[in-house]
């Protein structure tokens, strides 16, 4: 999705940053979610909201307009509802207090590495974004770096990746945004083509 670079310029607001490394949904969510969620949200027990959260069905649950939002916790449905207040009609577990900050994060970092279900055995789909984390550029230690617009304005951003007319970047939150080449200052352009080792 190619985004006017002035649209998020602007925003300095850091919440985690963005790992390379998968989150394993298997090995770290799904006990969470055994713990929490199982009775109300499994075939095992009952499947409330059309949601259940086995790993052989979840795949119908992740994608861009679905509840689980790979790379953007903040627009996925799933952690917006963990995040509700306990009065709220919407507020899950329905049936239980909230979960622990912790527990929300962890489910909030494997959002915003891809959501891949199982690592070890991942999807075609899955497969093609560990590989984008892997050969992002480690340039600056995957540091992230100012990047300025031809009208001056700046963001804080690590380089996820370059192509032909526009540069991948990812800013603290998780987010990423493909900005055009020609949006970014002589400066910010070259350093983009110095991180791709151009």
């Amino acid at each position: 999705m190619k985004i006017p670079f002035s649209l998020f310029a602007a925003a300095s607001a850091i919440l985690l940053p963005v790992s390379a490394e998968a989150v394993d949904y298997v090995g770290e969510v799904l006990p969470l979610m055994k713990k929490h969620c199982w009775n109300c949200h499994s075939n095992e027990k009952e499947v409330k909201g059309s949601l259940a959260l086995e790993p052989e069905t979840l795949s119908d649950q992740i994608g861009k307009y679905n509840i689980i939002r790979p790379g953007d916790p903040e627009t996925s449905g799933f952690v917006e509802r963990l995040k509700l207040d306990p009065g709220h009609n919407d507020f899950m577990p329905r049936k239980a207090g909230p979960l622990a900050k912790r527990e929300i994060e962890k489910i909030e970092n494997w959002i915003r590495a891809g959501a891949v279900i199982d690592k070890a055995n991942p999807t075609e789909e899955e497969a093609k974004f560990l590989a984008e984390a892997k050969s992002a550029p480690a340039a600056d230690g995957g540091a992230f770096l100012l990047w300025r617009n031809r009208e001056g304005r700046t963001l804080e951003a690590r380089m996820h990746s370059l192509s032909k007319d526009s540069v991948k970047l990812v800013r603290k939150d998780g987010k990423s945004f493909d900005v055009p080449l020609g949006s970014l200052d002589d400066e910010s352009a070259a350093q983009a083509k110095r991180l791709a080792g151009e």
